[in-house]
This record gives structure tokens, C-alpha cells and sequence, in this order.
């Protein structure tokens, strides 16, 4: 009599491989935050806006123009941060302020009846 091949170990392996690939399709395909804007504001420019066709764009057609084409600065491109100066009544105010913590919350009104529900042989 041939024993019969089992491939149960393999179902669940297969199984869980694909509850673990579903999963992370669920969470990779929610909304995420992007990137705050900066308080300065920002420039947008649109393709065919005149502002584009103003732009002078770099030709990089011939060989000695690649040659000749220099690397992006990426210190010249950031630009220099401003401190923020406070006013005098930030100022005061920081050099008044005095950690402390905010005040307790109420009590949970259901937590003895919850406290029942869930462990009901320590309320003999």
C-alpha cells in the first residue's frame, strides 16, 4: 500500500506567504504625508508658461558643450538660513516660563465595570 504524500506543511507556508504579501500591499498602498512645504514659500513653474520660455536651458548637443558643462553647486542652490529674531515679548516670555506638567485627566467612569468584565474571578 503507497502512502499518500501530505503537503499540508507547504499549504500553510504557502498560505502565510501570501497573507504576509497581502498585508504589506494593504499598508504600502495607504496615503502618506509628504514633505511640508517651507515658510518662505515656493516657486512653481509651468512648462509652457512664459516664465519657461524665458529660462535659457544649457545646450548639451555638441561634444565640447558636455565638456565645457560645469557640475551643480548644491551649496549655491540652498541658499543661506536666516535666523528668526524673537520679539521682545517672546523673549520675555521665554525667560519667564517655568516647566510644569498639565493637569490629571478625570477618571474612567466604566473602568470598575470593565475591570469585572475582564477579570471576574478576582471580584468574588
Amino acid at each position: 500500500m503507497r502512502s499518500k504524500s501530505n503537503f499540508t506543511g507547504h499549504r500553510f507556508a504557502f498560505a502565510m506567504t501570501a497573507s504576509i504579501v497581502a498585508v504589506a500591499t494593504i499598508f504600502a498602498s495607504e496615503s502618506s504625508l509628504a514633505q511640508t512645504a517651507p515658510a518662505g514659500g515656493t516657486t512653481s513653474i509651468q512648462q509652457g508658461s512664459e516664465k519657461a520660455r524665458e529660462m535659457k536651458e544649457p545646450s548639451f548637443q555638441t561634444r565640447e558643450e558636455r565638456l565645457n558643462a560645469k557640475p551643480l553647486d548644491w551649496n549655491s542652490t540652498l541658499g543661506t538660513p536666516t535666523p528668526r529674531t524673537l520679539t521682545p515679548s517672546e523673549q520675555r516670555t521665554l525667560q519667564s516660563a517655568k516647566p510644569k506638567s498639565s493637569a490629571k485627566g478625570a477618571p474612567n467612569r466604566n473602568a470598575e465595570k470593565e475591570a469585572r468584565k475582564l477579570h471576574p474571578d478576582d471580584w468574588n
